[in-house]
C-alpha cells in the first residue's frame, strides 16, 4: 500500500495492514485492518484517462452490486475527465457534448442522504444529479457543473452569516416531513465511541434536549460548503450528507438540526475571519438569529435549546470530537481548546443542578411542614407553604434563565 501513502485521502495514521485484495474490472478493492476497525477500499489507476474512464462506466455497468442512478443511467460518451485529490476523496470534472458534471469518487464508499436531496424542490442549493452506488453506498456522486464564486469570509462577514444561517433554516424546514424521534442511545453511544478512539480524556452523556429530532444530517457542514452562483449564495449538496469514515465510529447520519449549526460554530472559531473571542460570538449570534427566523419553530424551541439537557452545547462536542478523529487518521494537529473547555461546563451544569435541587428541596420542605408539622396554626402553615411555592418558582426561573446560551 506504499503507493497510496502520499494521498490526501489515504490515512495512514491507522492504517495496520492488508486483510484482502481483488479487482472486480478495473477496479482494485481492497479491505484494510485499522485501528478503529475494518475500511473497505476501491480504486483505479490512471482514472484521468479518457478510455480508462470510459472502460470502469461500461464495464460497472455490467457488474453484480453496482447501481447507475440519475443522468449516469444514460451518460454520453465523455469527451474531457479531470481529475484532483483531497480528503474526501477523487474529485472529478466530466464533459459530454450535453452536460458537464462535478463530482467526487469515494475511495472509501460510504452511506449518504444525497441520492435522496436530488429531489428536493428549491433553487438555494446544487443537488446531485447522479451516481454510481456498490451495495447501496456512494462510489461516485455528480451534479451540474456551474460557474461558481468561492465567498471571500473576511469582507462583510455578519451579512454573508446572515445569509447561510436562513438558507440552513429552508433546508431544515425541508427535513422536516423526514425527521424522527430523537435517539438518544444511539448518540450518547456514539459519544462514548468518539472519546475512546480520539482518546480526548473526556465523558459526557446528556438525555438529549425535548424536540430534538433526529434528521438527513448535513455532516461535517463547513464554509466552502457555501458558494454564489449568479451572485447568490447557494449551499453545495455534493460534499455533504455523510460521515467520512463513520463506519469506524457509528454509521449513523441521522442527527440533530442543532449539529449542523454546531459545525458552522466550530469553522467559524477555528478560521481566520475574526482574531478576537467577542467578535466571533458575535458571527455566532448572527447566524444563529437568522437560522432560527427561517427553521421549524419547534426546533429552537427553549425546550430543543435547553442547555441543561445537552442543547447546542453536546451537539458541539460531537462536533468537535468527530473533527478530532478525523484529525488522527490523518496524522494533522488540533486545536482543542472548545474539548479542554468541557469539563469548566460540566461544573458549569452542575451548579446550575445544584440551583434546580435546592429549588424543588424547599418546595418540598415547604409542603411537609404546611402539612404535617403539628401545632403550627393554619395561617402560619399557608404562609410557609405559599413561601416555598414561590422560592421554587424563582430558583426554577433562575435556573432556566441561567441555562447555557445557545452560540
Amino acid at each position: 500500500m506504499e503507493q497510496f501513502f502520499s494521498k490526501p485521502w489515504y490515512p495512514e495514521g491507522v492504517i495496520k495492514e492488508v486483510l484482502d485484495s481483488t479487482e472486480i474490472g478495473l477496479l482494485k478493492y481492497y479491505k484494510l485492518h485499522t485501528r478503529f476497525g475494518n475500511l473497505e477500499m476501491l480504486h483505479v489507476d490512471n482514472m484521468n484517462e479518457l478510455d480508462v474512464f470510459q472502460k470502469l462506466i461500461s464495464d460497472l455497468k455490467n457488474t453484480e452490486d453496482f447501481e447507475f442512478w440519475g443522468v449516469l443511467k444514460d451518460l454520453d460518451k465523455v469527451e474531457e475527465i479531470k481529475i484532483s485529490e483531497s480528503e474526501c476523496g477523487i474529485r472529478i470534472t466530466l464533459t459530454t457534448k450535453n452536460i458537464s458534471l462535478d463530482g467526487l469518487f469515494h475511495i472509501f464508499p460510504i452511506k449518504s442522504w444525497r441520492r435522496k436531496w436530488s429531489k428536493l424542490e428549491s433553487n438555494e442549493f446544487l443537488k446531485p444529479v447522479g451516481g454510481i452506488q456498490w451495495k447501496g453506498k456512494d462510489l461516485m456522486v455528480f451534479r451540474e457543473s456551474e460557474n461558481v464564486e468561492k465567498i471571500s469570509w473576511k469582507t462583510d462577514a455578519s451579512s454573508n452569516f446572515s445569509e447561510i444561517g436562513t438558507i440552513l433554516g429552508r433546508f431544515h424546514c425541508l427535513m422536516l416531513d423526514n425527521s424522527a424521534p430523537r435517539m438518544e442511545k444511539e448518540w450518547n453511544s456514539r459519544l462514548k465511541r468518539l472519546e475512546k478512539i480520539t482518546s480526548s480524556g473526556t465523558l459526557w452523556r446528556v438525555p438529549y434536549s425535548k424536540n430534538t429530532n433526529s434528521i438527513r444530517s448535513l455532516g461535517n457542514l463547513k464554509l466552502s460548503n457555501w458558494i454564489i452562483v449568479n451572485d447568490k449564495i447557494k449551499l453545495d449538496l455534493l460534499s455533504l450528507g455523510f460521515q467520512n469514515f463513520g463506519n469506524l465510529v457509528d454509521d449513523n447520519n441521522r442527527f440533530s438540526c442543532l449539529r449542523d449549526i454546531a459545525s458552522i460554530y466550530h469553522e467559524i472559531d477555528n478560521s481566520n475571519i475574526s482574531l478576537t473571542s467577542n467578535s466571533k460570538k458575535f458571527l455566532r449570534k448572527t447566524f444563529f438569529d437568522s437560522w432560527r427566523n427561517s427553521a421549524p419553530e419547534r426546533w429552537y424551541s427553549k425546550s430543543a435549546l435547553d442547555g441543561n439537557l445537552g442543547g447546542m452545547q453536546i451537539w458541539r462536542y460531537d462536533v468537535e470530537l468527530y473533527n478530532l478523529f478525523l484529525c488522527r487518521l490523518f496524522q494533522k494537529n488540533f486545536d482543542r481548546t472548545w474539548i479542554n473547555s468541557v469539563k469548566d461546563i460540566q461544573r458549569s451544569l452542575f451548579n446550575y443542578r445544584i440551583i434546580s435541587a435546592t429549588s424543588l428541596g424547599m418546595l418540598f420542605s415547604s409542603a411537609i411542614i404546611a402539612f404535617l408539622w403539628p401545632n403550627i396554626s393554619l395561617i402560619n402553615k399557608l404562609i410557609i407553604f405559599i413561601l416555598g411555592i414561590f422560592l421554587y418558582f424563582v430558583g426554577m426561573n433562575f435556573y432556566r434563565n441561567t441555562s447555557l446560551p445557545p452560540y
